[in-house]
């Protein structure tokens, strides 16, 4: 009896050529395996039809949309996993294909799995492989001549998060892309009117677009289309793989990259300012760990574990304004903000105003703008002609989603008031630690115990 080998094979590359290369001489059965992460349809049901007709035996597809989606995409968000400095095209969904070309080799008794992608990952899929199975072998599939692949495919590596620009000639790492290599980005110099979309997170997970829910496929299906008709997401940059070679990737992730920006400013609303600056080290050594293909080690595992414990508190809205190739923020609101509106205008508004009243030259020292007490202001107003006028901080705006008020128990303790400040001034701790101790402001705090 021949031996079995399970050969993956990416949505838009010809599995033919390797399908004959592997099953050349008769002594092994070929089955052919694609794991679907946001291919085209039409190219995922092309690369089981060229499978079938250069010998295959069998040529199994697996829609793995939603679990890319829900276990891998979500992950690199709530990690921060930036497109402009690790595309993670194709490594955020390496593990995923790896696991399933496990799982297909023991249910069908095969003895060794292989891998046919546009890029050459053989060192990057043993490592994932032997993580999950060590027994299992790991067969390089042979070089190809480029011009055997035929079909309607163009040797494309994409998927929900992004895709590889194709082209040969942009092995040359001086040579630039040409306006027809791209095709889930448009030209951001184009003339295109700005869109405006506002982005709801719960827990660091993007559940809607403006305040309408969909799920996480459904969700970057519809973002990657409207930002990339602005241009979002296009990389270019120089890339080390495992075995120590540098390659050129060239991506577009109009989706991911919006998505990324939005959820990291909305940490900078909900996280302490310590979080943040320890956090930037762990986003970055886990996309190090993806794109190494360490995605089960023990460091994976802790970082994940870190990240998840930092995203509890990660829910709100964020408005972005996509144009020119750019995802910009301008505006973001959260139940669990750690942003206090006459604490900010305290320190930045009237505390500038009066010194620069005592610095102008009177003989008189200049009286500073009394701050509010708790018998003069209500919790949470806001002073006339301000940026918010009208609204209570945190308030949400008419025709935008309305987020849930934090859990009972789940508050976080009153933070302590600056230790100095100019004796009078607005910024005073007397007077900061009033207004940090009126009721409903303790109530916005929350207990990182639980």
């Amino acid at each position: 009896m021949a031996d079995r080998i399970v050969l993956a094979s990416s949505a838009g590359v010809d599995p033919g050529p390797a399908v004959a290369a592997l099953g050349a001489g008769g002594d092994r059965e070929v089955i052919a395996l694609v794991v679907d992460v946001g291919g085209r349809a039409r190219e995922v049901e092309a690369v089981r039809r060229r499978a079938r007709e250069a010998g295959a035996v069998d040529a199994l597809v697996v829609d793995a949309k939603a679990e890319f989606a829900t276990e891998h995409v979500v992950a690199a968000i709530r990690a921060n996993a930036d497109p402009s400095v690790a595309p993670l095209v194709p490594a955020l969904r390496r593990p995923l294909v790896a696991g399933h070309l496990v799982r297909t080799a023991r249910q069908l008794g095969a003895a060794a799995v292989a891998h046919h992608t546009a890029y050459p990952d053989h060192v990057a899929l043993v490592t994932t492989v032997a993580a999950i199975d060590p027994d299992l072998a790991v067969i390089a599939v042979p070089a190809l001549d480029p011009d055997a692949a035929t079909g309607p495919m163009s040797e494309v590596e994409q998927d929900l998060w992004g895709r590889v620009l194709p082209t040969l000639a942009l092995d040359d790492p001086w040579a630039g892309p040409s306006a027809d290599d791209w095709a889930r980005t448009q030209d951001p110099d184009e003339h295109t009117p700005a869109d405006e979309v506002t982005i709801t997170f719960e827990h660091g997970v993007p559940v809607a677009l403006d305040g309408q829910r969909f799920t996480i496929v459904r969700l970057l299906q519809e973002l990657d289309a409207l930002a990339g008709r602005h241009g979002i997401g296009r990389t270019d940059l120089v890339e080390d793989l495992v075995d120590g070679r540098k390659v050129r990737r060239v991506t577009e992730t109009p989706a991911a990259t919006t998505l990324v920006t939005a959820h990291r400013d909305l940490e900078r609303l909900t996280l302490e300012p310590d979080v943040q600056r320890f956090k930037r080290g762990v986003d970055t050594a886990w996309a190090d760990a993806v794109r190494d293909s360490r995605w089960g080690s023990g460091l994976h595992r802790g970082l994940d574990a870190f990240v998840e414990h930092t995203q509890q508190h990660v829910s709100g809205d964020v408005r972005l304004r996509l144009h020119g190739g750019a995802a910009l923020v301008t505006g973001r609101r959260s139940p669990q903000s750690l942003y206090d509106y006459e604490l900010a205008t305290a320190s930045t508004t009237r505390a500038p105003q009066a010194a620069s009243g005592a610095g102008a030259g009177s003989s008189t020292p200049a009286t500073p703008a009394s701050s509010p007490t708790p018998s003069s202001s209500t919790p949470g107003s806001v002073t006339p002609g301000s940026p918010t006028r009208g609204m209570t901080p945190g308030s949400p705006t008419p025709g935008s989603p309305t987020l849930s008020s934090p859990a009972p128990g789940s508050q976080r303790p009153a933070a302590a008031p600056p230790a100095t400040a100019p004796p009078g001034s607005p910024a005073d701790p007397a007077s900061l630690a009033a207004a940090w101790s009126r009721p409903g402001r303790t109530a916005a705090r929350r207990d990182r115990s639980n």
